[in-house]
């Protein structure tokens, strides 16, 4: 596995923790969608399929939404996969100023697309 994938995962979520902080102005929401594939998709923890476009309401109508927000990602392993294409198992879990961490399993896909690896399919499930 190309290093700079798991390092990718790091670095969007350390964006992602500071969006929803709002530590980032608004106005960085098109940087935020440029780790996206244009044929991005998503399933998150309530089970529901969400393309690019709505990846990216959800991010708009999600800035400064959680103040506190602490976003830890660990245990990051590869899974054999073609080149061009990471696949990456990992943990993340959520938690805003001092309360309980949740915790959920993901699945990433990401695809190096001119020299950047861009997210193209994401599968998240709550650790019970």
């Amino acid at each position: 596995m190309d290093m700079n994938a798991e390092h990718e995962i790091h670095f969007l979520h350390d964006k992602l923790q500071a969006w929803f902080r709002a530590e980032i102005a608004a106005d960085a929401l098109n940087d935020l969608m440029t780790h996206f594939c244009v044929d991005f998709s998503m399933v998150g923890i309530a089970g529901r399929r969400l393309d690019r476009s709505a990846v990216q309401a959800l991010f708009a109508g999600g800035h400064g939404a959680r103040p506190g927000l602490q976003i830890a990602i660990e245990a990051v392993q590869a899974v054999d996969a073609p080149s061009p294409l990471a696949v990456l198992r990992y943990r993340e879990g959520h938690a805003v100023g001092e309360g309980e961490t949740t915790w959920r399993e993901s699945l990433a896909v990401l695809r190096q697309e001119g020299g950047h690896w861009r997210w193209l399919a994401l599968q998240e499930v709550p650790v019970a």
